[in-house]
């Protein structure tokens, strides 16, 4: 972790994992309000341990509350089983990685990868209509733990060991429900806040930030589904000092606030009672629970694009406040440092990709234009058609070497390929900004403008690069010859 003293010093360059990527310009000049989502964006998981809990107790409950074969122990926990942005097709059992277009591009039934014919078979249409009945996404790190045992218990199911009395649907329902339950009855809470040290880490970086904005004049909010206990619990932790001591950090603080329902018409906030909550005493009357959107803009005084919300859920917390009321969002993305750790040993190797890819484009254009020849010429044909075999080769290795970096099974969080991924695509049009931690703004100015890198548009590209290739008659013509 980069505590203070690692932030580089004036006119250091900031590391790639701790930088912050921009979709869309940001004059955070302009904003008034800032707001911060608590699990996974101001409180950092140790999500090793928190996904191992939740995922021992839920086997433990399919076998104690619904009946399984107690053989569904034998599934072991794989912390690389999982990525966000895959999707749970209940009917067929299967976990789905699909591009921005919602072509499946990977499918695992089990632990065996279906081969391109049985994805063809499954998925005919070439892309899927997300019914919410058959389909479910993964859009935050709570649901890894889910998609680890549905992976296992379906494995026993196809090897005849376990589960053979339940389809697809019902096992993943029932996995559902279960964590639902644990999440709810208070099982997870209790054991997380009995060890507050072993499930979070600390950020030196996070308070000094907060301050920073703060300083700046901007209003602060915490807006979060937890509840006050245990919302109170986890920020006394990270933030320190006496009970409650984080709540002036803050000008307005929602609990139990049902995202992303919040951010429709909903009922009255209640106030929470001062010192009623040993861990969120609310001494600063600026505490409340439930509530709308529109309720905390009234309190703020600051609405629409004038407040940036910080989130890492896809759904509930940049799709919604960035669709349903205009606010300006800022995703938190934990796995880009580990993405950008593994990576950035391949720097070279990803801007040799690049140029294969321009390389390639190169050589088809040319290809292209030799078959519409009446008369091709068969020697620069041959020769057009071996640079493309190689480039074709080349680039299946560095993307090899390059999806390897990531998750072995699943790749990139936001690539599949040459294109995006679903979760990829989400990000780029629905967060403004993207980013592994809140505390990585302490190494920005608190006014910083966030200029959206130039987009180059695929009738642009030949302006930047030149194929590597050449005609004989393009080299006749070339200068100095």
């Amino acid at each position: 972790m980069n505590s203070s003293a690692d932030v580089p010093q004036s006119g250091a360059p900031i590391p790639p994992p701790r930088r912050i990527f921009t979709n869309r310009n940001l004059r955070m000049e302009s904003i008034e309000a800032i707001g911060f989502d608590m699990d996974h964006t101001l409180a950092v998981y140790n999500t090793d341990n928190f996904n191992r809990l939740c995922f021992d107790l839920a086997l433990e409950r399919m076998i104690s509350d619904l009946g399984y074969d107690p053989a569904i122990r034998s599934v072991r926990w794989d912390p690389d089983a999982v990525i966000r942005g895959l999707l749970v097709d209940k009917e067929h059992g299967n976990l789905l990685k699909v591009d921005a277009y919602s072509h499946v591009t990977r499918a695992r039934h089990g632990f065996r990868f279906l081969d391109k014919d049985e994805i063809r078979v499954q998925y005919d249409r070439g892309d899927l209509r997300l019914a919410p009945d058959r389909f479910r996404v993964f859009d935050t790190l709570f649901d890894m733990p889910e998609g680890c045992i549905y992976s296992g218990v379906l494995d026993l199911r196809a090897r005849g060991v376990a589960a053979q009395d339940r389809s697809p649907r019902r096992i993943y329902d029932e996995i559902r429900r279960t964590v639902d339950t644990m999440h709810a009855d208070g099982t997870l809470k209790a054991r997380i806040m009995a060890d507050l040290g072993h499930f979070f880490i600390p950020d030196d970086d996070l308070v000094p930030t907060l301050r920073k904005f703060r300083e700046a004049g901007k209003k602060l909010f915490l807006l979060t589904n937890s509840d006050a206990d245990y919302t109170g619990a986890v920020m006394n932790f990270l933030v320190g000092g006496g009970a409650g001591s984080w709540e002036d950090l803050f000008d307005l603080v929602v609990v139990s606030a049902r995202k992303p329902g919040f951010f429709l018409p909903g009922d009255e906030a209640r106030s929470l009672e001062a010192g009623e909550l040993p861990l969120l005493p609310n001494r600063s009357g600026r505490a409340y629970s439930g509530g709308d959107c529109f309720f905390l803009e009234r309190m703020l005084g600051v609405g629409g694009d004038d407040i940036l919300y910080f989130g890492d859920h896809t759904y509930g917390d940049i799709l919604r406040s960035k669709k349903s009321v205009g606010w300006r969002t800022a995703m938190i993305v934990p796995e880009v440092e580990q993405e950008l750790t593994s990576l950035e040993p391949l720097r070279e190797e990803y801007r040799e990709l690049a140029a294969v890819e321009e390389e390639l484009d190169g050589l088809t254009v040319i290809k292209d234009q030799l078959e519409t020849e009446a008369c091709p010429d068969g020697k620069t044909s041959g020769r057009v058609n071996e640079a493309i075999n190689d480039a074709l080769g080349r680039r299946a290795g560095l993307q090899a070497a390059l999806r390897d970096a990531s998750n072995p099974h699943w790749g990139s969080l936001f690539r599949e390929g040459r294109a995006s991924s679903r979760l990829g695509r989400q990000a780029e049009e629905f967060a403004c900004i993207y980013t592994s931690r809140v505390s990585n703004f302490w190494n920005y100015p608190a006014d910083k403008f966030f200029a959206r890198p130039s987009l180059v548009l695929p009738h642009e590209r030949w302006a930047l690069h030149r194929s590597s290739v050449t005609t004989d008659d393009d080299a006749a013509s070339a200068p100095g010859t």
